[in-house]
């Protein structure tokens, strides 16, 4: 079986299944998630496949891989208990690096991230040189595909919480579509459930991205405003809700690393057989240490709970240690990032709940955890069968209303959690896990091994292309970060490719690549990527440099900015581009597939 486009997220239906708008976001996510895959693919590529091209037997079932939501790094560089070796200096509390989680600070707002080691390879070297810890952001520091907000009341009681693990990418895709609709969802999902004194009201500007006149920035694949990832509701850890002037929430993820098409290239590396110094003499346990494989293959960020276990199982389904046989792999579609259900029997009613006089008498502690977006059991259409797991999108831990009715004091610390009451987002997290689906397929032949990859950056490889228009105005917006680091709002753009039309218009973009001190050419691609297309003309203007995260990134760097005019003749064929950039002296060519997306 081909599919013929990619489902959207949790196959969620946004919009009616026969409206045009759904046809629209449909069309546009199959274009988005392909382009990705085609970024994501390593070399050698049979085995990181791409379900639009390869026929999947019906029955092949989906295998969950899942990791606890908590951000595995803070316990690991704060807590006195971290879940490896080595320890680190700071040996903070549980209920400190739970507050750290859940606002940025600890010890009631006067300390924040402290240092962490430059070095994590073969372990963290707290003896060696420290840095910043990152990822930088409003809430970056809740980096495992798992982003959070809570609310409280005057007293200090947590009240709701939200967790979100979509991606960034699809609200993009879903603003081009209809602001309208988003601006909506907004509404409905920050408002579920919640008090009639903590509703909110949600605007188009408070959506938008505005330039420093304080103007709405055009996109110019739709000729409408332009989408503000960071925006009033989507940004850090808190929110007010029921005063003068409410602010914050989650409805996708930020941390610059939480990104879908991050997940993806971190599948395809993985699918790499990389063997680590420490196996060459017994390369069969290649991939039995997580740690030792992610500093190799040089992909994803140690000591995360997600990076380390989606590596692993992924280089274990196709080196054979998963199944007894060699295997190819891509995600399963859909595509996504799911909250997976928490076990109910975690939950409990305090002491001082009574059932029957404060909450009704069929009432579960698990009524607190509601589903918003997204759904517990979601059919598989290639196995015919409930996928293994949840594909929960957005879940609100709250009181429902109908306890409230009884008894309107009630807060979250009413509740338990393992025998504690609940004070923290973070001990929620703790008890459940994030998960993709991957699809394992048959190899005809074992995967070759490889050499660890290089940790040094590429000289003029390309990175990311994006309209110029919204670069600028993103490029003027710094992100607030507790500790204080600088990054630009140019770190939350995304790698949806830039449609051009096929009408002989220039087009102006930007293309990020890693410095060079050699002088270079642009060119867009043919077709089949085997070279530069001669009828689409590529003007260079300038090269500056920039610093900020690409995105998918858990740090910024310093990379340099190609400002380009792109003309797309009349009649050139539609479809994603790859851009490569010439490095003159050298003659070397480096590409970046997908980078563009030619309407025709």
């Amino acid at each position: 079986m081909e599919i013929t486009n990619f489902g959207l997220p949790a196959f969620i239906e946004d919009f009616p299944p026969n409206s045009p708008e759904y046809a629209d976001l449909s069309h546009r996510w199959t274009i988005n998630v392909n382009g990705w895959i085609q970024q994501a693919t390593p070399d050698p590529a049979y085995y990181f496949y791409n379900p639009l091209y390869t026929d999947i037997p019906l029955g092949t079932e989906a295998v969950l891989v899942e990791w606890v939501a908590f951000p595995g790094r803070l316990d690991q560089y704060y807590s006195k208990t971290p879940p490896v070796s080595p320890p680190n200096p700071y040996n903070l509390l549980q209920t400190q690096v739970y507050e750290l989680a859940d606002t940025g600070y600890y010890d009631a707002g006067r300390k924040t991230f402290e240092n962490i080691p430059a070095t994590l390879c073969p372990q963290a070297d707290w003896s060696g040189t420290l840095k910043t810890f990152g990822p930088y952001g409003p809430r970056g520091w809740l980096d495992e595909y798992c982003e959070w907000s809570t609310v409280r009341d005057g007293d200090g009681n947590l009240v709701r919480v939200d967790f979100a693990c979509e991606n960034p990418e699809y609200w993009n895709t879903m603003w081009k579509v209809s602001q309208e609709r988003v601006r909506e969802l907004y509404e409905q999902t920050l408002n579920h459930g919640a008090p009639v004194v903590n509703q909110i009201e949600v605007t188009l500007d408070e959506l938008t991205l505005m330039d420093s006149s304080g103007n709405p920035v055009i996109d110019p694949d739709t000729g409408k405003r332009a989408y503000n990832p960071l925006n009033k509701w989507n940004s850090g850890p808190i929110a007010t809700r029921g005063g003068a002037d409410p602010y914050g929430g989650v409805m996708h993820l930020t941390s610059t690393p939480n990104t879908l098409q991050t997940e993806l290239g971190l599948a395809g590396a993985a699918t790499v057989q990389y063997v680590p110094p420490q196996f060459q003499s017994d390369p069969a346990s290649r991939n039995s240490d997580s740690q030792a494989l992610i500093c190799c293959g040089n992909y994803g960020q140690a000591y995360r709970h997600s990076d380390p276990t989606i590596g692993q199982t992924v280089n274990q389904v196709v080196g054979g240690q998963y199944a007894g046989v060699p295997l190819r792999a891509c995600l399963a579609n859909p595509v996504g990032l799911y909250i997976q259900v928490p076990d109910s029997s975690r939950f409990a009613f305090g002491p001082n709940i009574e059932i029957g006089v404060d909450v009704p008498g069929d009432a579960k502690p698990i009524d607190i955890y509601q589903i918003l977006r997204g759904s517990a059991e979601v059919v598989d259409p290639i196995s015919r069968a409930p996928f293994r797991g949840n594909m929960v999108l957005h879940a609100a831990v709250q009181i429902p209303g109908n306890w409230l009715a009884m008894n309107p004091n009630l807060t979250l610390a009413d509740m338990l959690i393992n025998g504690q009451p609940i004070q923290w987002a973070g001990q929620i997290a703790n008890q459940f896990k994030i998960g993709l689906f991957a699809r394992p397929l048959s190899a005809d032949r074992a995967a070759p091994l490889a050499d660890c990859s290089s940790t040094t950056p590429t000289p003029g490889a390309p990175l990311q292309c994006v309209w110029a228009g919204l670069w600028d105005a993103m490029s003027e917006v710094n992100e607030p970060c507790p500790t204080g680091a600088k990054m630009p709002l140019t770190s939350n753009s995304t790698f949806i490719a830039p449609w051009l039309p096929a009408d002989g218009s220039a087009q102006n973009l930007v293309l990020t690549c890693n410095p060079t001190s050699e002088p270079v050419s642009v060119q867009v691609q043919l077709a089949d990527g085997s070279g530069p297309d001669p009828s689409i003309a590529v003007t260079l203007h300038s090269a500056t440099p920039t610093f900020y995260a690409v995105p998918g990134n858990s740090y910024p760097g310093n990379y340099t900015v190609l400002a380009v005019t792109v003309t797309v003749p009349s009649g050139a064929n539609p479809g994603l581009r790859g851009i490569q950039i010439t490095q003159i002296t050298s003659k070397t060519v480096l590409a970046l597939p997908a980078a563009v997306y030619i309407t025709g």
